[in-house]
């Protein structure tokens, strides 16, 4: 499976930076990770020996990716392993704590796992050490805390990956494939962004003779699948008479919220969810609208009806192409928002602050706008806003000039540096770029990463009110490993009456497509149409850009 393949060359990665390997080696890896995230086809490349056309994939690593679906790892792996303590690997999980200070620690304090790290620093025996002053330890602590929270979960954009897998497997288990239903369930069916178990549920044969056959065929597939693919999360799998099929369909999907909303009923005769619903004088609600209880009276009210549809965007904006960090150019990423069916988009490069991004030079700006204005006059049916992200500097100004910003057809304002700063400081930061003038949207507003960094301490109601009394959108980032700004701030936003847009941060053409992610996180947080800045027209998002 891709997943796993990604996460063995970001472990091999990882590897090579803690043995201090040849830096031409370490980025090599970092662009093959990130070329090979939206192929599909990797398994059938490697059995063909057609890996090296692919983009960025030299000889070298193609042997790694053809041995990994050989044998299920690579010599590289392995060998890197050997040399490096599992000790030092897992030391180095922690946000802020780098090989140099890990190695430290193991040697000088003889600390080898997160549970001897967290102890220690309760002990306040860091500060011993040269280096390690209270707010570094501090620091330590937090993001001990936060991998032990995280521990044993998965993101949803890899979930889904497994997801095709297993139902494959269980149809096979099933040996009448088509004939039960294989559904998702819980949380993996609520599209909640993190999850910590993949759950299914298996129509079972009305004999129950034959159906004790196929829950033993389901459940030792499932098993093997698990150990085999060395899933991290259990995977639960739940059965059901045909007769009972959605009453059961929609208890296992519920949060314990929505099935408390609905009355928690008892187990009737219901073969479908719609009449399941139907017997409780409900309309039915979309799975991923069933989390906090209060989508019931919205859907008796008629009020779920406002909710943002599934196909309710028409277009997209922040997506990054060769001028900075993309993969693409600004034409290819054109033509795959047209594929996509897209009526508009937004190109916004990295600012001249993101080095590491390859950000803009004020000297680049010129003749990226005369590209994208040639773009649209050779694309006349997609509209093609010229954009930048902008970095918000550490007093909250943005990375460019005046002039220079009064030239974009919009900004969006993000922060990618300096996360550690108070949380007055980081509120006044960003409520200083909401001020700009030139600010249309705020990207990825916490800077969250799901499972590998916790977004930086804001205060979020004063940026929402904020947000909406100046008439700045705050973004939801699709990207699957953001999904930022968190749905759990809809009531707020919808109170507020302040916009989102729902935006890919797209790096590749493929990328595009995540912009789905964001609209499943506006469903959750039942965000009405209207508050979705790219459910307008062209027209209308254009004259929305002008207004300030």
């Amino acid at each position: 499976m891709k997943v796993d393949l990604i996460s063995h060359l970001e472990e091999i990665h990882q590897l090579m930076t803690l043995q201090g390997e040849n830096p031409f080696k370490i980025r090599a890896f970092e662009k093959a990770i990130k070329n090979l995230a939206g192929q599909t086809d990797l398994k059938e490349r490697a059995n063909e020996g057609t890996l090296i056309e692919l983009d960025g994939i030299g000889k070298g690593i193609a042997e790694v990716i053809t041995e990994y679906f050989k044998r299920g790892s690579s010599k590289v792996h392995d060998e890197l392993s050997r040399l490096i303590p599992p000790e030092l690997i897992e030391l180095t999980r922690v946000q802020g704590l780098g090989p140099k200070k890990a190695k430290e620690l193991i040697e000088v304090l003889g600390i080898k796992t997160l549970g001897e790290l967290e102890y220690a620093c309760r002990e306040n025996r860091l500060l011993k050490l040269k280096g390690f002053g209270e707010k570094t330890q501090k620091k330590i602590l937090e993001g001990v805390g936060f991998l032990t929270r995280n521990q044993g979960r998965l993101r949803l954009g890899d979930a889904l990956f497994l997801s095709d897998d297993i139902r494959k497997i269980l149809d096979q288990a099933l040996k009448k494939k088509g004939e039960y239903q294989v559904e998702e369930t819980g949380a993996l069916r609520r599209r909640l962004e993190t999850l910590t178990e993949l759950s299914f549920l298996i129509q079972n044969d009305p004999d129950a003779k034959t159906a004790a056959l196929q829950k033993k065929a389901c459940d030792q597939a499932v098993a093997h699948f698990s150990e085999t693919a060395q899933i991290t999360v259990p995977i639960s799998l739940h059965y059901a008479k045909p007769s009972e099929f959605g009453y059961e369909f929609a208890r296992t999907t519920a949060s314990p919220d929505h099935w408390n909303a609905v009355g928690a009923p008892p187990k009737m005769a219901a073969s479908d969810e719609k009449t399941f619903f139907k017997k409780l004088s409900i309309p039915w609600i979309s799975p991923e609208m069933r989390e906090t209880g209060e989508e019931i009276e919205l859907a008796k009210s008629g009020k779920l009806d406002e909710v943002l549809p599934m196909g309710g965007i028409q277009g997209v904006f922040h997506m990054h192409t060769v001028w900075s960090d993309g993969k693409h150019t600004s034409e290819q990423m054109v033509q795959a928002a047209k594929k996509l069916g897209y009526r508009y988009v937004g190109i916004s490069d990295h600012s001249q602050s993101a080095f590491y991004a390859h950000g803009l030079k004020s000297g680049d700006l010129k003749t990226q706008e005369k590209e994208i204005r040639n773009l649209q006059e050779k694309y006349p049916e997609i509209r093609i806003f010229w954009g930048i992200e902008s970095d918000i500097l550490a007093d909250g100004s943005l990375d460019y000039n005046e002039a220079a910003l009064k030239k974009f057809d919009f900004v969006i304002a993000s922060i990618h540096s300096r996360f550690q700063m108070d949380k007055n400081a980081m509120t006044d930061r960003i409520l200083k770029a909401i001020q700009n003038p030139y600010t249309r949207f705020i990207g990825h507003i916490t800077g969250r990463l799901l499972l590998d960094r916790e977004g930086y301490a804001i205060d979020m109601e004063k940026l929402i009110l904020e947000a909406a009394k100046h008439d700045v959108a705050i973004e939801i980032n699709a990207h699957p490993a953001r999904l930022d700004i968190d749905w759990r701030w809809g009531p707020q936003l919808r109170k507020a009456g302040t916009l989102v847009s729902i935006n890919p941060d797209a790096h590749q053409m493929e990328g595009l497509e995540d912009a789905q992610f964001g609209v499943v996180m506006a469903r959750k947080a039942l965000l009405p149409t209207k508050l979705v800045l790219n459910s307008r027209s062209a027209s209308e998002v254009e004259k929305w850009l002008q207004r300030k």
